[in-house]
C-alpha cells in the first residue's frame, strides 16, 4: 500500500454543509494518475456496487450511473458476454430467465455483493463494506416496523443464521425493534424523521457520512483515507441530486 502524501491533502475538503468543489469524474481521473494499480483496484471494488445497480437500471430501462466502473454500452457487453463482472453475478442472474424475475430477485444480488467482496479484503474497505450491509439491514429492520411489514420477507435474501439478521428476525412479533447497541443512534435518527421519506434520507445520509469518517479515522495519506473520500463525495452527491429533485418538485406544485 503506497502513501499518497500529496494525493491525499490535494483533495479539497469535504462538508455535509457545502457542495463538493471537485466531481466523481474529477476525482476518479485524479486517482487513475496517482494511484497504484493494486490501490485502484480497490477503488473499483466500490464501484462495483454501482455497476450492480446499473444492472438493475438497465432491467428496468432506465439511466445508469456514471460512477461506477463500466458505461452503458460496457455494461450490456459486459452482461453479454459475461465479462468484466466477477463470476458471481452471471451466476445469480443465470438462475432466472425472465427480465421481470430478475428484477424482482435483484435484492439478493446486492446482499450477494456484500458476502462475496467482504471476506476478500480487510482494513478500511472491509470495515466500510461490512458497516454499508450492516447499517442497511439494520434501517430494514427499522423501516419494517414503521411501515407494517413482514421483516422476514424483507430479509429472504440473507443468512437467517447470520448475526446480526439473526438479531432482527428475532424481533419479528415485537412492536418495535432494537439494534445492536452501536446502531442505536441509527435508530434515534430516523424515529427523529419518521413519515418524512426526504429528512429520513438525509439524516441516514448525515450519519453514513459520519460513520465513515470515523473507519478511517488517523489514517492520514494513506490509501484508506483517499477511499474515505471517495465514499463521502458519492453520500454528498446523491444528496445534493435528491434535494434538487425535491426542490424541483415543490417549485412544481406553484404550477398552475
Amino acid at each position: 500500500m503506497g502513501n499518497y502524501y500529496f494525493v491525499a491533502p490535494s483533495l479539497p475538503p469535504l462538508s455535509m454543509q457545502d457542495r463538493p468543489e471537485i466531481t466523481f469524474e474529477e476525482f476518479i481521473t485524479r486517482m487513475r494518475d496517482n494511484l497504484t494499480k493494486k490501490d485502484f483496484e480497490k477503488v473499483q471494488v466500490l464501484r462495483r456496487f454501482v455497476d450492480i445497480c446499473n444492472i438493475r437500471a438497465l432491467l428496468i430501462e432506465e439511466p445508469v450511473d456514471p460512477r461506477g466502473n463500466l458505461n452503458e454500452k460496457e455494461l450490456d457487453e459486459a452482461l453479454l458476454g459475461h465479462v468484466l463482472l466477477p463470476d458471481y453475478v452471471f451466476e445469480y442472474l443465470d438462475q432466472f430467465e425472465k427480465v421481470a424475475d430478475k428484477i424482482r430477485n435483484f435484492p439478493g444480488l446486492l446482499a450477494l455483493y456484500f458476502n462475496a467482496e467482504i471476506p476478500k479484503h480487510k482494513g478500511f474497505l472491509r470495515a466500510y463494506l461490512t458497516f454499508e450491509r450492516e447499517s442497511r439491514l439494520v434501517l430494514v429492520g427499522l423501516r419494517a416496523k414503521q411501515l407494517g411489514r413482514d421483516v422476514v420477507n424483507e430479509l429472504q435474501f440473507e443468512d437467517p443464521t447470520e448475526t446480526l439478521v439473526a438479531q432482527i428476525l428475532a424481533q419479528k412479533d415485537s412492536d418495535h425493534y432494537d439494534p445492536p447497541m452501536e446502531y442505536t443512534d441509527l435508530k434515534e435518527l430516523i424515529a427523529s424523521s419518521y413519515n418524512d421519506p426526504w429528512l429520513e434520507n438525509k439524516a441516514f445520509a448525515e450519519y453514513r457520512f459520519k460513520k465513515i469518517g470515523e473507519i478511517a479515522e488517523g489514517k492520514l495519506f494513506t490509501i484508506d483515507q483517499i477511499l474515505c473520500y471517495m465514499a463521502q463525495l458519492m453520500i454528498l452527491e446523491n444528496l445534493i441530486e435528491l434535494d434538487e429533485e425535491r426542490g424541483n418538485m415543490i417549485l412544481e406544485t406553484f404550477k398552475t
